[in-house]
């Protein structure tokens, strides 16, 4: 199966050619000196790489060897460089020539920055390529010199990544780990003393992936997860980085036998494939593999409950990868693992018929897909003709996987031996570094010897100044004083005028319940009315009473506002309930002046607001409605929307009041003939704590007064 390392992403691009790039048209007499024009050549081949023009840096950098002097050792390892990478893709012997030409030349240069740049693809090259394990093995020694003696820390990323894939080639994982934890750290370090941006953030993000994944492979989940929880912040909407994290992340769970919520991160691999490349493809016509991290995905359910021997639910996993490995494009290694993973479960299945074709189909590539996986598939090949009872085809087959097996015994033998040595070897050099501790420590002892007699010098000195400032900072102190003193007198005096303020609205709005309830006994007390008349008015005695007790609390609200300790409750609320209340309530004054109140709100109608708040200012509001209306008007009470926000309106006729005269009234506290002023100041204080606003327009003849809520969003 392809492995979901994505450590190279970072330097090594992939060659495209099909659509070729324009010929080079470089005009020298542009520049005067022949190092103008190299310097104009490189960073032409440089702006041609970063949008993948590679034929164009090619054609340039061979171009600019024809033109470089001889001694120009910079210009050489530069360009030298170019047409290795070019090649890189496509002859790799040309590439290793052309790349050890640009190290060799960098070392002429003494240009570290050259000799690094060469020597990362160089290492890469000799580790892909067969026939270069001395030169593999001497790059990697001094790759990891540059890491122990440089301090920039670009140098050891580009060393750490070439040594990583060597690791991985010599089998070596937990020197290939400890490079990959050291890469990461260089990371860490980095980003705090930069701005993040988008390339940086990537790269960590990857540098997370790839240790999850090595872990993956060393069945180590709990690791890979410890990994895999920070990486998606800084993938930066890498779309294929966040694909891998999915797979990655429902394979650990796989692993630690948690397939609910492996399925769960499979279902967001789906979703975000979905989201970014559409459905899959329903024919290769359309040559995509958009959809092949998913397909790997579903192989690795196969995988799992194959090992748990559960073929049908295997079947049912490769049956999913299998319309999808039919509709993309998928490389010959991805097909290959396919088409052994799927053979693999027929096998299990006892279908051996079935299962041949694809196993004959990944037998084709031979040793391309590594040596474990072609023994693999010969010793499924071999159970299948062994399963159709086809016993010398079967021994043949046998005879051709046994001979690999025992070369992966004796290559794991040596991998045990590598990674004891390894061991070894970073213990005798931590106990090196545990000798340079101890010389440091005494060293950084002599160093606080010093730096304390140069604090007691300093001491003595302050000590002398210190007598000095005394008095200043017995000033200061007084100075202090006398501003908290200052501060308590402010706030006793905004205390007294809250309370004056207090008692002005006890005297304001408590004045028209109670004359109400005066004008009710009055009545009572002249007899003029039979009995069901007298039921009528001592219920309407009760729904004063009533009014009395909620304009006390009107008084309340107003008092926790001043306070700052009243907290709306915003949510959701139906518009008519809250409503039908206060209209009751203000039932006697309406009739008292004949007056008619139309509410054009619709059932079901819903606001943002605190039911509380919306009913203390709909009632104050509405007052004011009936007292500046002349008998025998309309107050029409409707609903609007504008821009997102409901509006509740209450439109009434008489003397007209507008914005300028309410933010006046507000900010007076002073009352009109009209309209109650403490009570808008009520209002525009509880609208403005459930973030609504109020407001007046001035008609011919009345006013429109509106409560503007927040939007539902």
């Amino acid at each position: 199966m392809r492995k979901t390392l994505l450590t190279f992403l970072c330097f090594l691009v992939t060659i495209v050619v099909a659509a070729q790039q324009p010929v080079l048209n470089f005009d020298a007499t542009k520049y005067k000196t022949s190092g103008e024009r190299l310097k104009a050549l490189g960073d032409l081949c440089d702006s041609s790489a970063r949008v993948e023009a590679y034929r164009n840096m090619f054609t340039t950098a061979r171009y600019a060897l024809l033109i470089t002097p001889a001694n120009d050792y910079y210009n050489l390892s530069r360009f030298n460089f170019y047409i290795g990478a070019y090649n890189q893709g496509i002859d790799g012997d040309t590439a290793i020539a052309y790349l050890e030409k640009s190290v060799d030349y960098g070392r002429r240069a003494n240009n570290p920055k050259r000799i690094v740049n060469g020597l990362e693809r160089l290492l890469y090259m000799y580790s892909e390529m067969d026939g270069y394990a001395r030169q593999r093995d001497k790059a990697a020694q001094e790759a990891l010199r540059i890491v122990d003696t440089t301090r920039n820390n670009r140098f050891k990323h580009s060393m750490y990544n070439a040594l990583t894939k060597y690791y991985e080639t010599l089998g070596r994982r937990e020197q290939q780990m400890n490079v990959m934890l050291a890469d990461l750290e260089i990371f860490k370090q980095d980003l705090p003393l930069q701005k993040l941006n988008g390339a940086d953030s990537t790269d960590l993000g990857v540098a997370y992936i790839n240790i999850s994944a090595l872990y993956l492979e060393l069945k180590q989940p709990k690791k890979a997860l410890e990994y895999l929880s920070p990486s998606k912040k800084f993938l930066d909407g890498y779309k294929h980085a966040i694909l891998h994290y999915y797979k990655n992340t429902a394979d650990a769970y796989l692993q630690l036998f948690r397939p609910d919520i492996a399925s769960v991160y499979r279902d967001s691999l789906t979703d975000f494939s979905m989201q970014e490349f559409g459905p899959p493809p329903t024919d290769k016509k359309n040559e995509r593999n958009d959809w092949d991290i998913r397909m790997f995905s579903d192989l690795s359910f196969a995988d799992y409950y194959l090992t748990n021997k559960k073929v049908d639910s295997a079947l049912f996993y490769m049956n999913i990868a299998r319309s999808l490995a039919e509709t993309s494009l998928l490389d010959t290694l991805n097909l290959t693992a396919f088409n052994y993973k799927m053979g693999q479960t027929l096998v299990a299945a006892k279908d051996y018929t079935a299962a041949l074709p694809y196993l004959k189909s990944a037998e084709k590539i031979g040793l391309d897909q590594g040596p474990e996986q072609y023994g693999n598939v010969l010793r499924e090949i071999a159970k299948c003709y062994s399963g159709t009872g086809q016993w010398q085809q079967s021994a043949l087959y046998y005879e051709r996987y046994l001979p690999i097996r025992d070369s992966l015994y004796t290559v794991d033998i040596q991998k045990s031996m590598a990674d004891a040595e390894a061991k070894f070897q970073n213990k005798e050099k931590q106990q090196q570094i545990e000798a340079q501790q101890k010389d440091l420590g005494f060293a950084k002892k002599q160093r606080l010897w010093l730096t304390a007699g140069l604090l007691l010098t300093a001491v003595i000195a302050v000590m002398l100044v210190v007598f000095y400032r005394n008095k200043k900072k017995t000033a200061d102190v007084l100075d202090g004083k006398n501003k908290e003193l200052s501060e308590l007198n402010n706030e006793l005096e905004e205390a007294n005028q809250t309370k004056a303020k207090l008692f002005g609205i006890i005297g304001h709005d408590l004045r028209a319940p109670v004359k109400q309830m005066y004008q009710f006994l009055k009545l009572q007390k002249l007899n003029v009315h039979n009995e069901q008349e007298k039921a009528g008015r001592a219920a309407k005695m009760e729904k004063a009473t009533e009014s009395l007790l909620e304009t006390m609390e009107d008084l309340l609200l107003w008092s926790k506002t001043q306070m700052s300790r009243l907290n709306p409750n915003v949510k959701e609320i139906a518009l008519l309930p809250v409503l039908h209340p206060v209209e009751q309530l203000l039932q006697l004054p309406v009739e008292e002046k004949s007056i008619q109140l139309q509410n054009n709100i619709a059932p079901g109608t819903t606001v943002m607001a605190d039911d509380n708040f919306l009913q203390t200012i709909y009632r104050n509001l509405l007052q004011n409605a009936v007292k500046a209306s002349p008998p025998g008007a309309t107050i029409v009470v409707g609903m609007a929307a504008q821009h997102g926000h409901a509006i509740l309106s209450i439109q009434n006729s008489g003397r007209s009041f507008a914005q300028a005269d309410f933010e006046q009234q507000t900010l007076a506290g002073r009352t009109t003939q009209t309209l109650n002023g403490l009570g808008l100041q009520l209002v525009a204080e509880l609208s403005g704590k459930m973030n609504a606003a109020v407001r007046f327009t001035a008609l011919a003849e009345g006013t429109l007064a509106e409560v503007i809520f927040a939007a539902k969003n």
